[in-house]
Formats: structure tokens, C-alpha cells, sequence
């Protein structure tokens, strides 16, 4: 349980790690629809952290909304608080229908819109973008 677990039991930190640690699993066993939808929630996870550290609650999915939210932060570039955890090059995971991007409802869909390929750039594009972000804050203290 991190220093930001909300009231209602949601603690974005944690549940990044956890869903980073769940798309690399089903990655390396070869279940690519499921190491997607992860590697998206990993990122939605990220954003709401970034977000929440400035007091600003979303219940979101959408990967796009919540950065636009992020970037309309201080003129685009984050608070002192944000700034030097927002990944940069940003995010390369779009709100979109599989395969041109991750959608929280991908879990309704048959089994194949993510592909191998398309499973590995997703859960390499969570990991950087958790390092980038909450790792980061872990070592700094901003996340305990």
C-alpha cells in the first residue's frame, strides 16, 4: 500500500506495478490479447498518479483525455510536483480500438487483435513509462 491509496481503496502506484508485472507474465506466455490490456491499465495508472499528486481526480480510461488533463497542467509542462515524472518522449499508446490502440473494453473482444508484435511494443512502452514516472517517485521520496 503506497502514501497515495485513496479512501475508497484505489492506489494507482501500486496497481501500475501490479499491471506492469501481469502484462510482462502474460507476455512471456505468449497471451499478447491480455499483455495489452494490462500494459494500457499500467499506463491509465500512471496518468491518474501524475494526476492525483496535483489534486485532480478522473475516472477515465481514456488514455488521450487523461493526457490532455496531464499536459493542461501549468501550461503543458506539469507542476514543480509533476514535471520532471511526465514521460517524455510522451506516451506512444493512443485511446483507440485494438490494434491502433488500447481501449478498456478490449476485454469483451475475441482473442487476436493484439498481436506478438503489438503486445511487445505495449508492454515495453508501460515499462518505460513506469520508470519514467512512479519508479521515480519512488526514489524521491514522492511515492513511499
Amino acid at each position: 500500500m503506497s502514501n497515495l491509496r485513496r479512501n475508497n481503496g484505489d492506489d494507482y502506484p501500486e496497481a501500475a506495478w501490479k499491471h506492469l508485472l501481469d502484462a510482462q507474465a502474460l507476455l512471456n506466455a505468449a497471451r499478447y490479447d491480455g499483455a495489452g490490456y494490462h500494459a494500457g491499465y499500467v499506463i491509465e495508472c500512471v496518468y491518474k498518479t501524475l494526476l492525483q499528486i496535483e489534486g485532480v481526480f478522473s475516472r477515465s480510461h481514456n488514455l488521450t483525455h487523461l493526457s490532455n488533463e496531464l499536459s493542461g497542467l501549468a501550461g503543458g509542462g506539469g507542476s514543480p510536483r509533476t514535471a520532471r515524472y511526465i514521460p517524455n518522449p510522451p506516451v506512444q499508446l493512443t485511446y483507440s480500438t485494438p490494434p491502433q490502440g488500447w481501449k478498456e473494453t478490449m476485454r469483451y473482444r475475441a482473442p487476436g487483435d493484439v498481436t506478438p508484435p503489438i503486445a511487445r511494443q505495449w508492454v515495453r512502452e508501460a515499462q518505460r513509462v513506469y520508470q519514467a514516472s512512479i519508479q521515480k517517485m519512488r526514489l524521491d521520496g514522492v511515492i513511499r
